[in-house]
């Protein structure tokens, strides 16, 4: 059985994807890993008011077919990868979704915090603290270079 690692993306955060995909292609070619991408459509939207009745499918299969496309173009053939798109508290979603796949690492790309983030934690924070799974926080810096 081939080695997990599930990768959640923000879309709305494009300026990882640089990061996050050049990781994840070194981790996956280095540990012959599969990679499952994950996008959590947050289920706050679903409270927004005046929010049409199929708003959230439809941002789940939007979701979810932007984030295949984007791994159609960034990965190379040679790398093994799944994707979807899942409703639900961002963090605790990502855990969950980490147990069920069997991931053994969660690669998650982490941002300037706001200041709401550093009272309350970030998502990357969240996961890190309640994940089974190993847990690589990438940030963005000239100490490493994964290509």
């Amino acid at each position: 059985m081939k080695n997990c690692i599930l990768v959640p993306i923000d879309l709305a955060h494009e300026a990882n994807f640089d990061l996050i995909f050049s990781a994840t292609t070194t981790l996956a070619r280095r540990h012959n890993a599969a990679l499952h991408l994950l996008s959590v459509v947050p289920t706050e939207i679903s409270v927004w008011p005046y929010v049409p009745q199929n708003f959230v499918g439809e941002a789940q299969k939007l979701t979810e077919s932007q984030l295949t496309e984007l791994a159609r173009l960034e990965y190379a053939d040679d790398i093994s990868w799944t994707c979807e798109a899942v409703i639900g508290p961002i963090a605790q979603t990502i855990v969950r979704r980490a147990i069920d796949v069997g991931a053994g690492l969660i690669a998650i790309a982490s941002h300037d915090p706001k200041v709401r983030d550093l009272v309350l934690g970030g998502t990357a924070d969240r996961v890190l603290r309640r994940a089974r799974a190993s847990v690589l926080v990438l940030h963005h810096s000239d100490c490493w270079d994964w290509s």
